[in-house]
């Protein structure tokens, strides 16, 4: 039997939501819902699943997830926080719960809403707890 765990971008969702950014006005794990206002009056973080591996592999069975996590944000395109300082703000977050910042992206914007784009990838290695 295995115990139940919280996916890793669950996880990376409830940490980021926890810190309670102001400058964060949505917040969405796996995809933004068409329902939303994608124009760039919004600061939009999104929370994805780059790959899920097993590893840890003893005796012919896995122990851990190798998880890869991808964070994007949507910079509103009247913020007024200095966009690297938010992504930092992020990363610091995310370091000092125990996910290792595997890549952060050059910033981009984007040509239909022209609003500034920042994307960066987390990485953590979840022991699978196995009981009876």
């Amino acid at each position: 039997m295995v115990i139940l765990i919280k996916l890793p971008v669950t996880q990376v969702y409830e940490i980021i939501k926890a810190n309670k950014s102001s400058w964060i006005d949505g917040l969405y794990p796996e995809n933004i819902p068409n329902i939303v206002d994608k124009s760039g009056s919004k600061t939009l973080v999104l929370i994805t699943s780059v790959s899920e591996p097993l590893s840890g592999y003893k005796n012919d069975t896995f122990s851990e997830i190798s998880a890869s996590i991808q964070v994007q944000i949507f910079f509103s395109k009247t913020i007024s926080i200095n966009v690297l300082d938010a992504q930092l703000e992020l990363m610091n977050l995310l370091d000092a719960n125990g996910w290792i910042i595997a890549t952060r992206y050059p910033n981009v914007v984007d040509p239909d809403t022209e609003q500034v784009t920042a994307t960066f990838s987390v990485f953590k290695k979840i022991k699978i707890k196995r009981g009876n």
